[in-house]
C-alpha cells in the first residue's frame, strides 16, 4: 500500500448553522471515523474535531473554523493519506479499491471495467461499467478479489445498460 498516497474521501457541499459546521458528500461508509484526523484544506492542515449526523447528511466541524470560514470550505475536496484511512471490516472497501476492477458474471460474461461509483445515501449506491449498472448489494455483487482486480456479480439480465 502506498501509504503516503493521498486518497479523496468526500467533499464539502456546503455550510451549516452558525457553528462552522459543514455538510460532508463522504466517499466512506463511517464519516464518524474522521474525528481526530487531519486534512488539509485550503493548503492548511486542520483536525476534525466532530461529526455529527443531521438528517442523513454527515455536519463536520473543522477545530479553528468558524462560520465564515466554513462558507470558504464549499465545495473543498476532503484528502486523506491512505495510511491514516480507517480500518474497514471485512468485505467492506474503499471506492479507490474498486475502480479499476474487471466486472464479470458468475457465469463469466465480461462487463467491464468499474469507473463510476454512483452515490445514493437513500438505498444502495450503484457501481457502473461501460456495459452495466450494478447495486451496491450482497444480492448482485458476490465476491471482490482485489489482489487479482475482479469482482463477479449475479447473472442477472436487468444489470446491463
Amino acid at each position: 500500500m502506498e501509504s503516503d498516497k493521498p486518497v479523496l474521501i468526500g467533499e464539502v457541499t456546503a455550510p451549516f448553522g452558525m457553528k462552522g459546521e459543514v455538510k460532508l458528500r463522504p466517499y466512506l461508509d463511517d464519516p464518524k471515523a474522521l474525528v481526530g484526523k487531519t486534512f488539509l484544506l485550503n493548503g492548511h492542515p486542520s483536525r476534525v474535531q466532530s461529526v455529527r449526523i443531521h438528517q442523513g447528511i454527515p455536519l463536520v466541524l473543522f477545530e479553528g473554523t468558524d462560520r465564515s470560514a466554513a462558507e470558504a470550505l464549499h465545495g473543498t475536496q476532503l484528502f486523506l493519506l491512505k495510511s491514516e484511512l480507517p480500518v474497514l471490516p471485512e468485505g467492506a472497501y474503499y471506492d479507490w479499491q474498486l475502480k479499476g476492477l474487471t466486472v464479470a458474471t458468475e457465469s463469466g460474461k465480461d462487463l467491464g471495467v468499474l469507473e463510476t461509483i454512483l452515490y445514493n445515501p437513500a438505498a444502495n449506491d450503484v457501481y457502473e461499467t461501460s456495459l452495466a449498472l450494478i447495486p451496491a448489494h450482497t444480492q448482485f455483487v458476490l465476491s471482490v478479489d482485489l489482489e487479482r482486480g475482479r469482482m463477479t456479480v449475479s447473472d442477472d439480465p436487468g444489470l446491463l445498460k
